[in-house]
């Protein structure tokens, strides 16, 4: 078991043990009071979903999430621009003006990469599959059959508890651990429990989704 001091808060759930409150799941209207919901179709691709799946989740990452990705591009450069200015004057060849002005240019041009990442992911539970939709230049489509889900993990690291930001991750019959899917999302708590819900329904279906 690892440190709770080295490592970030794990909240992990099993498939069939973790009773949850019972959840309206499978139908249009239920699916809109889901917490953070983004409705709009067109954040999916065309014809990603068969004809009788139902959308119960269509999430995007924080916006803070531009944020974590570009931090340290942005430091360096702040870095950079703080050794030029002590530096410039004892070192004459040191065009300080230039260095500033790439300086600036890199960290703007990371802030605005990492804003393409976060436009172009997207999180999406249906009642019989999970997804994350991911990249700029080629699309990384990760899914599984929520039938097929073992477990799931809800990570809290440091900086996203700040922010109220949480990680839930998935564990499938055929990886060897748990696969990062969902990053740096709104309410975790309660996105984690449509999650189990979702898949509990989906793997007893007599359950009701308790």
């Amino acid at each position: 078991m690892t440190s709770a001091r080295s490592q970030p808060e794990i909240i992990a759930s099993q498939g069939s043990r973790t009773p949850l409150p019972r959840m309206a799941i499978g139908n249009a209207s239920e699916a809109n009071a889901a917490p953070a919901a983004i409705t709009s179709e067109n954040l999916l691709p065309a014809n990603l979903l068969s004809g009788d799946e139902i959308v119960i989740l269509l999430l995007k990452p924080s916006l803070w999430f531009v944020l974590f990705r570009s931090v340290r591009w942005v430091a360096a450069m702040l870095l950079v621009i703080v050794c030029v200015g002590w530096w410039g004057d004892f070192v004459p060849e040191l065009k300080s003006r230039t260095v500033v002005n790439i300086a600036v240019a890199v960290a703007a041009a990371r802030v605005g990469f990492s804003l393409m990442q976060w436009a172009s992911r997207s999180y999406v539970l249906t009642n019989r599959r999970v997804l994350r939709i991911r990249g700029v230049f080629n699309v990384d489509l990760f899914e599984c059959q929520l039938t097929r889900v073992q477990n799931t993990y809800l990570t809290l690291t440091w900086y996203e508890r700040l922010f109220g930001l949480g990680t839930i991750s998935f564990a499938t019959a055929g990886t060897a651990g748990a696969e990062p899917a969902w990053i740096n999302v709104n309410r975790p708590l309660e996105v984690h429990e449509h999650v189990r819900a979702a898949i509990n329904k989906a793997q007893r279906p007599g359950a009701n989704g308790v």
